[in-house]
């Protein structure tokens, strides 16, 4: 009996080397089968993984990288991506060992790149221990618990030999649509929603917002209203909550103030020709030259943005956005910055609440590597790779030429990739002003966000020389809690204090006699909003 457990132990040992999923599973079938004792089957199969994954990364912090450029050694290494896997290592770590074990073709080059970089062997050794570990024990389960289903169907074997060879054919058949369905998983999206976990500035905005829809709720039962927000601009459709025009605020601001608003109109949809024959018509009468922003007239987070060079590109924003469309002379900055601002109805004046600088992310070219093996080889950019490889679908296996510089987002919004900075080093007392007077301008405005380009800090300090892209109401926020130096906490006292001014707001304008929107209001602008959302463009 011992003999023949020993064999059976050494068997799957040996076999993990060769087709190792297969080995571990068929030894949780000879379990099942009362044909080899737990602690032996699961022991060898986890000796086996384990010592695989050490002699990779031994093997590779010995001989190092001469080995590597043999012949035989790049067959045998085949489509591995080494240099991928080495940009992995510097940013990743211990996390990029761990999740090579369930991905499928990853193992070979980030435990070869390992040994390269001489990660600390302590690290080494217990990070695949544990995923050693973890992977035996979730293979176990699976396999053992399908064995016991179909144990019956094993008594037909009457030899051991038999019973063996019939647990080698389940195994490989349970193998093969296991692997296939962890092809499927991404290792780089797995590590990408790791580091999203550690920084709260990329959570979900399910997750990241409860404590201040708590901080909301405690809000509306102190001032009795749930919808009470909507006066805070009783100019604004839902005083800018949901559903307002961004066409409507910006024309209001551009008729007292011109030289600081970017030229924009708003094209109306009936069918795709005729509203480009308008939007031809108008680039035209109004001497309009590319590039162009187009953009939703009714949209957030910078959804359906995007920059227009072409008539090519025309046509094709139009044909995919099938409803009133914004056409914005493009304000080339080359900065931009998010000012958010409020005044009390009792009161002359407004005050600068939050400043945010906003920063357009680049990658610079090498010569040697893709745009997505840049964008994924950065710290920062890899943590949003999925949202700027949908932007540049079509371009992302290109190899960027050396000290090429690709800027990865143009719309001045967090969640498309920009970075945003406090930007307080922006404010002055002259900057102040001018805010106030534009925003005692707009019947109807006390509280919002500016998106502003800008050429210079002198300039817009001196509160001249900008264009204003946006002003956005109630439901935008001071973004300059996204900087990646603020604590969570100081994020959520910047945004609880927001909301107590809001709040604070709307009450006087209810003191004045104006009533807000219904919650059924809101909630059918909401649902509207969600649906057309769901078609916009993919934001430049």
């Amino acid at each position: 009996m011992i003999h023949s457990t020993l064999a059976h132990a050494l068997l799957i040992f040996g076999l993990t080397f060769v087709l190792e999923d297969v080995a571990v599973l068929g030894a949780a079938l000879l379990v099942a089968n009362s044909m080899v004792p737990l602690s032996w089957a699961a022991g060898s199969s986890f000796a086996g993984l384990w010592f695989g994954d050490l002699g990779l990364y031994f093997l590779a912090l010995r001989l190092g990288r001469p080995v590597l450029q043999k012949p035989w050694f790049k067959r045998l290494l085949g489509k591995a991506d080494l240099g991928r896997s080495e940009a992995w290592f510097r940013h990743h770590g211990a996390a990029t060992i761990l999740l090579s074990r369930a991905i499928p073709g990853t193992r070979l080059p980030t435990y070869l790149a390992a040994g390269l970089l001489r990660v600390p062997a302590g690290v080494f050794v217990t990070t695949t221990a544990g995923g050693c570990l973890v992977w035996v024990a979730g293979l176990f389960w699976l396999s053992y618990h399908i064995g016991m289903m179909v144990i019956s169907g094993f008594e037909m074997f009457r030899s051991e030999a038999a019973k063996l060879a019939a647990c080698a054919v389940l195994a490989a058949a349970l193998a093969w649509p296991l692997r296939k369905v962890f092809n499927k998983v991404s290792f780089d999206s797995l590590t990408a929603k790791v580091k999203r976990i550690r920084r709260w500035e990329f959570w979900p905005p399910a997750l990241f917002y409860i404590p201040v829809a708590i901080k909301y709720i405690v809000l509306a039962m102190k001032y009795r209203s749930l919808s009470l927000p909507t006066l805070a601009n009783p100019g604004m459709h839902t005083g800018g909550l949901i559903g307002e025009s961004k066409y409507e605020t910006l024309a209001d601001l551009a008729r007292t103030h011109p030289e600081l608003v970017a030229e924009t109109y708003l094209v109306p949809f009936d069918s795709a020709e005729p509203q480009l024959s308008r939007i031809r018509r108008l680039r035209l009468e109004r001497n309009l030259d590319y590039p162009l922003v187009f953009k939703p007239d009714v949209g957030q987070r910078g959804q359906g943005f995007k920059i227009i060079r072409s008539e090519e590109e025309e046509r094709s924003y139009l044909e995919r956005f099938t409803q009133d469309v914004l056409v914005q002379k493009y304000a080339p900055g080359p900065h931009e910055v998010g000012i958010f601002y409020y005044r009390f109805p009792n009161q002359d004046r407004g005050k600068i609440f939050a400043v945010t600088e906003k920063v357009f992310p680049l990658v610079i070219g090498d010569g040697l590597h893709s745009l997505e093996e840049l964008i994924r080889s950065d710290p920062r950019a890899s943590i949003v790779a999925a949202t700027y490889l949908e932007r540049f679908g079509d371009t992302r296996g290109r190899v960027l030429a050396a000290g090429e510089s690709f800027r990865l987002v143009e719309a001045g919004n967090h969640c498309q990739g920009a970075i945003f900075l406090d930007g307080g080093r922006l404010f002055s007392a002259e900057l102040e002003r001018t805010i106030d007077e534009v925003s005692r301008s707009v019947h109807g405005f006390f509280v919002g966000r500016y998106d502003i380009r800008y050429g210079s800090e002198e300039s817009l300090k001196k509160g001249r020389d900008f264009q204003i892209i946006e002003l956005n109401g109630a439901s935008s926020e001071a973004t300059n809690i996204y900087d990646p130096n603020n604590s969570l906490l100081k994020a959520y006292q910047i945004l609880f204090r927001q909301w107590e001014i809001i709040f604070a707001v709307a009450d006087q304008n209810r003191k004045r006699g104006l009533h807000p929107v219904s919650l059924k209001t809101i909630w059918k602008n909401w649902a509207q909003y969600r649906q057309q959302s769901a078609l916009y463009p993919v934001s430049d």
